[in-house]
């Protein structure tokens, strides 16, 4: 990745991972937002945000790109903000506020609504959900507890929270399943290893069905290291399994398919501020590989 970053949001438009905001290797938060293309193995950068924000979170869906929330000020003034980017047009909007500000949470589209779970902010445990075709907000029911740090992926027409962590509970291997059509939330069987921090996609197996690849996240509290766990979770029989591990451990990475690949890019190599540039694709039955060198030595930004 150009600029190696961590604490990042990202999403997929039209086969093109877009890498968003997050920190740099200074600490500070960042505007930038840069696209790989797995096709030719290339980057490019598109307009900045209208602000600089880490833990962001994003979702794309019909084309669009859309941002959401994050940190204004670290660990002090969360967003209540929602852009949208047309990368057609190669222009930014300003849509209907969030409810409620959120920062550290996730997100996940599922046909044209996107839903935001978890994070920092008023009613941390209540989800919301927006419709991208009439612009409107709605709460969805909460979770079991609150979490941030946490992975959200929508798989079998359901959405899935993923680990992450709250408070004095520490991480979680907690994963809750919500129905949009009934509005209900139902507990899973846990990750085998208990983390946030982590990223998550949902990757095609080769004769059918999803799975769902959980990678990376950190030690809580004593920040003793970083996870290279790439583990697996199989929603219809509700199973984990253990695949190939990442080279690195890493931390506030970003993780997205295409084509049936999963690609995990950027994070801490360390606990707290680290940041990376590093690429890898993960493909079924081969493990995971490097396609694209860092482009400048990994930083501890204490």
């Amino acid at each position: 990745m150009p600029t190696p970053r961590a604490e990042v949001a990202s999403a997929v438009v039209d086969g093109k991972i877009y890498i968003i905001g997050g920190f740099t290797k200074n600490g500070q938060n960042s505007d930038l937002i840069e696209v790989y293309d797995p096709a030719s193995d290339t980057w490019s950068s598109i307009d900045p945000m209208p602000e600089r924000l880490d833990h962001v979170m994003a979702a794309a869906t019909y084309g669009k790109l859309y941002v959401i929330g994050g940190w204004r000020v670290f660990g002090q003034r969360a967003s209540d903000a929602l852009y949208e980017y047309d990368p057609v047009a190669r222009r930014w909007r300003s849509l209907a506020n969030l409810p409620l500000p959120r920062a550290a949470g996730a997100a996940a589209a599922f046909g044209e609504t996107i839903f935001v779970i978890g994070g920092f902010g008023p009613e941390p445990e209540v989800g919301l959900a927006y419709d991208t075709v009439t612009g409107i907000w709605r709460p969805i029911a909460p979770m079991s507890a609150p979490r941030e740090h946490l992975a959200v992926v929508v798989a079998n027409k359901k959405v899935y929270a993923i680990g992450g962590r709250w408070g004095d509970r520490g991480n979680v291997a907690t994963v809750e399943e919500y129905d949009p059509p009934t509005n209900t939330w139902h507990e899973r069987s846990p990750m085998p290893t208990t983390r946030g921090g982590l990223a998550a996609a949902v990757v095609m197996l080769p004769f059918g069905g999803e799975r769902i690849h959980v990678v990376g996240g950190e030690s809580f509290g004593d920040g003793s290291r970083t996870f290279d766990e790439n583990e697996a979770y199989d929603p219809l029989d509700d199973e984990w399994s253990t695949e190939a591990p990442m080279p690195l451990g890493r931390h506030g990475l970003a993780a997205q398919e295409v084509l049936d690949q999963l690609y995990v890019i950027g994070g801490g190599e360390t606990p707290g501020l680290s940041v990376s540039g590093f690429v890898y694709r993960y493909v079924q039955q081969q493990g995971v590989a490097p396609i694209a060198p860092r482009t400048e030595p990994t930083e501890r930004l204490d």
